[in-house]
Formats: structure tokens, C-alpha cells, sequence
């Protein structure tokens, strides 16, 4: 299989527990809105106003929007792999937190999709940190299950 291909279906396959874990995080009060929703209601409501947030699509698309996310990281982590720890744990941990950092550090508070760090709730803030480790350690596992180099 293509590395970028096997990038790819690992991103997918990890999103699967890192979503469970910010539902679980929203099952323990610490967050209201998972942060992939309130990005896609952000820039839904700069596009069709309250309508679309109405739209029975809506939770469809956030989700499909989020796996979409985890793919194309997916594809990127397999292009990084090489210069990533050799331990699995621990390039999974580096890239996880490196896609944490760029998205909520930088990107998304940028383009006004979600609030910057000192502007969003700690707990929050937390179960997003552990999220995006769980995806990280989840992708570089599957990523090597899936295939040699």
C-alpha cells in the first residue's frame, strides 16, 4: 500500500478513539460543544446564518468534516515519519501534539473557527490535549500495522 494511502486510512481509523474520547469528555461535563461542531457551526453560520445550523446535515457533516481532518493529517504523519521518534509512543505523542498545536494555537483561533487558548475553558482544553494524544499514538500505530515503510 502507498504510504500516503496508508497515512490516510490510519488517520481515519485513529479518529475513531479520539472521538470517543471527546464524547466521553462531554459525558463528564468538562466540554459542551465538541470542538469539531463549533468549528463547523462557526464557519456554517459566516455561511447560511442560523439555517444551516438547522439543517438535518449538520452533525453528519461536522463528523465527516472531522474524519476528513484525521485523513489529511493522517497523509501528512506518514510524509513526517521519518524525521518522528523511532518509538511509536513517543512520535505518536510528538505528532499528536504538534496537530493540537497548530490547529488550537494557531490555525482555527486565526481564522476565528475557535476561541484562542486564553479565551477557552481549561477542562476543555485538557480533553483536547488527550484527544489529540490518543490520535497520535492511535495513527503511528496503525500507520505501522498497516504496512512496511
Amino acid at each position: 500500500m502507498n504510504r500516503l494511502v496508508r497515512g490516510a486510512v490510519a488517520g481515519v481509523v485513529a479518529t475513531l478513539p479520539m472521538t470517543l474520547l471527546i464524547l466521553a469528555g462531554r459525558a463528564a461535563g468538562l466540554l459542551r460543544t465538541p470542538p469539531p461542531a463549533e468549528m463547523a457551526k462557526n464557519l456554517a453560520h459566516r455561511a447560511d446564518g442560523e439555517e444551516a445550523l438547522r439543517s438535518p446535515i449538520f452533525q453528519a457533516g461536522w463528523l465527516a468534516g472531522h474524519v476528513a481532518i484525521g485523513a489529511a493529517c493522517g497523509t501528512a504523519y506518514a510524509l513526517a515519519r521519518p524525521i518522528l521518534p523511532a518509538s511509536r509512543t513517543a512520535n505518536g505523542l510528538a505528532y499528536g501534539g504538534a496537530v493540537w498545536s497548530l490547529g488550537y494555537l494557531g490555525l482555527m483561533p486565526a481564522l476565528h473557527l475557535y476561541p484562542w487558548p486564553d479565551e477557552d475553558s481549561r477542562s476543555r482544553m485538557a480533553v483536547m490535549i488527550a484527544a489529540h494524544a490518543v490520535y497520535g499514538i492511535a495513527l503511528a500505530d496503525v500507520e505501522r500495522r498497516l504496512g512496511p515503510p
